[in-house]
């Protein structure tokens, strides 16, 4: 069933959502969460992000299902204009999460004369920062909660799009690099590392090691004389932007929760930012469109969008402008909006209390959301509660090859089922399997490890699960 939850402000948008009822019920709920600034309903009916192939979708295997826009409508999630609105912000801010939880638990009561045994919540990217956020605001509310590649230090991603941004396209766009450059600059990560972890296989695993050939990485791409001579190789200021680009951003204020950092992205070990496996790239030109369109980079059309919207509500400011380590008189209202979007608070006594579970996955080629700032997020967590407490309620798991839903791993892995045989039964899971969609590997397994273990190849079969085992060094 379709319905609507009215606003307070009449000027609002209503927040839109769809429930829907098993015939055949498990006794169970899932709300899923949507992505980016959302506006588009999730109807619940969907296949679960990184589903298996052949895996009944939730509804069919018996549980009630439901999902919402966030609170507001639009025919783009990179559409950042109902911000301008404060009760729609608040509401994709988490408010719209709780309102639709409510109203599906009365409906789901009314028709089978009984709540839900066991209420779960399964999200990725702004939908994952959605499920991290309810343990943190709601955790009365899920025993269970699936993220993947989750957006939690959100303001902090806006801002580091800003930078990317202001990196790219000031000085007249001489630090942006078109595709061709940025591909050279993959391959030659990938020729460097690609073989650490084992086997080259087209997957960089060890990370780590990866890492520690970075300047020599930059040193085999860098121009000879530092300038510009084409797209067999980078200068020195496209250089420097993939530095920006690599190195956290530290910021001289605090955002919500204390946090005064974000972290870089894995450019020097693995991640996608142009090629075919991705369709964000870092644009088409080194002078963007105002308001940012289709042919700039990703990531700068949404941290576009949130300077206009989010921050100035100044529909033709111009972003480049706006200094995220400086943001002068708009510092007060980037705090504001942290504290209404971010889901950085490690503070989960209360759904540890109550014996909530949480499954968080990352990739380690996400080019939209930087993996460590999850690992920020999960050491965070042991640094409050110790590990032993941790192991008890959360499972951490890196994705080697896999992207912000694509890469050269497309995953699947049966997460939710996981995720409720450890809430029913109390086995927690551990190394889980994941395959590959990609067609060109279609079917290969890889183990699926737990953070900070990544899979090494011992021997055998490259494309089977079996050849590897979960390392830490």
């Amino acid at each position: 069933m379709n319905g609507a939850i009215a606003p307070v402000d009449p000027a609002a948008p209503s927040i839109k959502f769809q429930v829907n009822l098993a015939t055949q019920w498990n006794h169970k709920a899932l709300h899923y969460g949507g992505g980016g600034f959302d506006g588009t309903l999730i109807t619940g009916v969907e296949p679960l992000d990184m589903t298996p192939s052949g895996t009944l979708m939730p509804l069919a295997q018996g549980y009630a299902t439901f999902g919402d826009d966030s609170g507001h409508q639009s025919s783009s999630i990179t559409d950042g204009r109902f911000a301008a609105n404060d009760e729609s912000l608040a509401n994709y801010g988490g408010l719209s999460l709780k309102k639709t939880h409510d109203v599906a638990m009365v409906l789901i009561k009314k028709r089978y004369a009984s709540a839900p045994d066991k209420v779960y919540f399964f999200g990725s990217s702004t939908g994952g920062r959605d499920g991290v956020s309810e343990a943190q605001r709601w955790p009365q509310d899920y025993d269970g909660i699936v993220v993947n590649r989750p957006a939690l230090n959100y303001t902090g991603l806006r801002l580091s799009n800003v930078v990317l941004g202001r990196a790219l396209y000031l000085n007249g766009g001489a630090r942006w690099l078109d595709v061709a450059k940025t591909v050279l600059l993959q391959n030659a990560v990938m020729t460097a590392c690609d073989p650490l972890d084992g086997v080259a296989d087209g997957v960089i695993s060890n990370v780590a090691a990866c890492k520690a050939q970075s300047a020599a990485v930059l040193a085999s791409v860098r121009c000879a004389s530092g300038a510009d001579s084409g797209d067999t190789c980078l200068s020195d200021a496209q250089i420097a932007t993939v530095q920006t680009i690599a190195v956290p951003l530290q910021l001289p204020y605090p955002l919500a929760n204390s946090v005064t950092h974000y972290a870089g992205y894995n450019i020097l070990a693995g991640s996608v930012f142009a090629g075919p496996n991705t369709t964000r790239d870092l644009g088409e030109s080194g002078v963007p469109a105002n308001p940012a369109g289709k042919k700039d980079a990703n990531q700068w059309v949404t941290g576009d969008q949130w300077v206009k919207y989010f921050v100035t509500r100044v529909p033709a400011f111009d972003s480049l402008t706006f200094d995220p380590l400086n943001p002068g008189a708009y510092q007060s209202r980037v705090q504001a909006v942290s504290a209404l979007t971010d889901a950085t608070n490690t503070d989960l006594s209360a759904y540890i209390a109550k014996g909530g579970k949480l499954i968080m996955t990352h990739g380690l080629a996400d080019e939209i959301v930087s993996t460590d700032s999850s690992m920020d997020y999960y050491n965070g967590l042991v640094g409050r509660f110790g590990q032993s407490a941790v192991d008890g309620f959360v499972r951490f798991y890196l994705m080697p090859g896999v992207g912000h839903g694509t890469g050269p791993l497309h995953p699947a892995v049966d997460s939710l089922s996981a995720l409720d045989q450890w809430v029913e039964t109390g086995k927690a899971p551990e190394t889980l399997r994941m395959s590959d969609l990609n067609a060109a590997t279609l079917g290969r397994t890889r183990p699926l490890c737990r953070y900070p273990l990544w899979p090494k190849y011992i021997g055998g079969d490259v494309n089977a699960a079996a050849s590897f085992q979960c390392a830490g060094s």
